[in-house]
């Protein structure tokens, strides 16, 4: 051991991370772990199993040149961020941090202290202390993994990750590092079901905010109600194809539950003669207009909503309605200045949004119904449904139904998984559905009693399954219509001035339109076969636009969230070149700096005009 590599590895470990430091500074070794000399002279690792026996970690010729080979088979060339799971003596990372810039991403799991302690004893850390994209978690919770990577999200998402591991560690602690990868894919699964779908609907997002904002206005919010309805059991019906078997049971008890419906399960329960207490509306696209029907008496359902939906939706219901805060930067920033709804929480999906409702409520217990998850028979829906009636009305002689549901299934094609169902059959699925019963399995905490009773499709980790009946009949016998008929009415608008959002508006305009006049003079200058000396010019004009942005973070925020898909796609590209130019010091990147800017110049004229006008909108009274 060298003193001058401890103490130099201590003093940089400091700087990087004071907590880890304390943690490990008084730590002198491990008791489960050695080091020898490997024939290439540098430090090997051992592990000593009880009785004194030791068994290899690293090569014993040539620990640096065993990690070199060992990532050529995680293929880490063209990755930007890396998860390693097994630190070991640091020979992956290190090798890492030399084949990559200093724009990087690390993030490093080790599970043993006293490890780690005896590794920064043996040897130089200081490459991996000092790279500014390393974070290093040692014994951390798996539990917390959403929160460690919370920081480098979009990142990671967006830009991809190499994940590697130290094999012979990870064998060793296969549990702990086992359940830190299971972690990791699902967070990140459920990122990229979430960024895709905001990439697909951003700017409709924005559209249906600005166009609600009157609706907005005039509909109360749902934070009076928290809490109210402790002890009532609530169902939550969903239009999976298991429905169809036990729709009909809700009408024995159907003064014993509180109905919240999908707005896909609307048509279903209206056409069996069921009224919901409350039906779920949250998707932007003008297809979830078709789960309601117009013509139909839903004067006892009440709508919840938020403010992404399209405008005809909650202009319908006119008085029996009640909105909730939706995370999407242009409905915070309205938010902000006039008043806030209520907040659900994530809602990835709309049976999550009803599931949070539920909660929210205080409801208990909490009964799921029809909430496959899963194909049955190549079908997603129940009868009924709007998707389900699609298909029937292009039915003929020579287009069957199971045909039909058969194309439908195989559109789905590389986003198809396999699972198991709740009879212990296999079954298909989907990578959003999926991740959609992950985020269902990770909110259970704290939340003691809650019911499957969709006698189909795939089992959620952490709750009960009972057929309906049972359940129905355990938990829904008293009559409670009396206490939810007195508590929703009482919902009132809370009293807000519009004097704030209005000074606000006319800031945010004359900012915007600032910003609109140095974007469109980029947009005026380009020319058709611009030289080098033009191309560098136009490419360090837009480093200054892009700064000056910058210093309007609400407005940056607003850009980004109105064309996600465009701000994305800059994002990647800009990753890309940053690290080849580190990488690549005699290799002119020009070429490629100026198809980025000149492609994302468009989006900012076309996202700052957008706003612009909207906002200018928002201020003229309705008609």
């Amino acid at each position: 051991m060298s003193n001058t590599i401890l103490n130099r590895n201590l003093a940089s470990l400091k700087k990087k991370d004071k907590g880890l430091f304390d943690k490990i500074e008084p730590l002198q070794g491990s008791k489960f772990y050695a080091v020898t000399k490997s024939k290439s002279g540098l430090p090997a690792l051992t592990h000593v199993v009880p009785g004194g026996i030791k068994k290899q970690i690293d090569s014993t010729y040539d620990p640096v040149n065993e990690a070199t080979r060992n990532l050529e088979r995680f293929k880490i060339c063209g990755s930007i961020n890396f998860i390693v799971l097994g630190l070991g003596l640091g020979y992956q990372a290190c090798e890492i941090i030399k084949q990559n810039s200093t724009h990087a991403k690390i993030y490093i799991f080790e599970k043993d202290p006293e490890l780690f302690a005896l590794a920064i004893r043996e040897t130089d850390f200081t490459p991996i202390f000092e790279h500014p994209g390393v974070r290093l978690f040692v014994e951390a919770d798996p539990r917390e993994i959403n929160r460690l990577l919370e920081p480098e999200r979009t990142n990671f998402t967006l830009n991809d990750y190499c994940l590697v591991s130290h094999k012979a560690l990870v064998d060793r602690n296969v549990e702990y590092y086992g359940f830190i990868y299971d972690e990791i894919e699902k967070y990140f699964k459920e990122s990229r079901v979430n960024l895709k779908t905001q990439s697909i609907h951003s700017k409709l997002y924005y559209k249906n905010i600005f166009s609600n904002q009157e609706c907005l206005r005039h509909s109360p919010g749902i934070k009076s109600l928290k809490g109210c309805f402790p002890d009532i059991p609530a169902i939550i019906c969903s239009a999976g194809p298991s429905l169809d078997k036990n729709i009909q049971l809700l009408k024995s008890s159907r003064e014993g539950f509180f109905l919240i419906a999908v707005a896909t399960a609307l048509k279903p329960l209206l056409l069996n003669n069921i009224q919901p207490d409350v039906v779920i509306s949250i998707d932007p696209d003008d297809l979830t207009i078709r789960s309601f029907d117009f013509l139909v008496d839903t004067c006892e359902t009440w709508l919840v909503y938020n403010a992404a939906v399209p405008n005809v939706i909650p202009k319908y219901f006119l008085t029996k309605k009640m909105v909730f805060d939706l995370d999407i930067h242009l409905s915070k920033w309205f938010n902000k200045y006039s008043d806030s709804k209520g907040s659900l929480g994530k809602t990835t999906s709309v049976a999550h949004s009803a599931f949070n409702f539920a909660r929210f409520l205080a409801c208990s217990p909490i009964i799921l119904l029809g909430q496959d998850l899963s194909f049955h028979k190549q079908r997603l829906h129940c009868k009924y449904s709007f998707y389900y009636d699609d298909s029937l009305n292009i039915v003929s002689r020579y287009k069957q139904l199971s045909d039909l549901n058969r194309l439908k299934y195989l559109n789905f094609g590389e986003n198809l998984t396999k699972c198991i169902d709740i009879f212990g059959c296999q079954v298909t699925s989907t990578i959003a559905m999926d991740s959609y019963r992950e985020i269902f399995s990770s909110s259970m905490e704290n939340y003691e009693t809650v019911i499957n009773a969709t006698e189909g499709g795939v089992p959620i980790k952490g709750m009960k399954n009972l057929s309906l009946r049972e359940a129905l009949h355990c938990h829904c016998r008293n009559s409670i219509k009396k206490k939810i008929d007195s508590l929703i009415p009482t919902i009132s608008l809370g009293k807000s001035t519009l004097e704030d959002l209005h000074e606000s508006t006319h800031c945010l305009i004359k900012n915007l339109e600032y910003i609109s006049e140095k974007v469109n003079a980029k947009k005026i200058i380009q020319v058709d076969k611009p030289s080098k000396d033009q191309k560098q010019i136009f490419v360090n004009d837009m480093d200054s636009l892009y700064k000056s942005i910058l210093e309007y973070k609400e407005i940056t925020l607003l850009l980004q969230d109105y064309d996600f898909a465009g701000f994305s796609d800059w994002y990647r590209s800009n990753s890309q070149i940053l690290n080849k130019k580190e990488l690549l010091k005699d290799c002119s990147l020009l070429d490629e700096e100026y198809e980025r800017d000149l492609k994302f110049l468009n989006v900012l004229v076309d996202s700052v005009e957008y706003l612009r006008v909207n906002f200018e909108r928002s201020l003229s009274p309705p008609n």
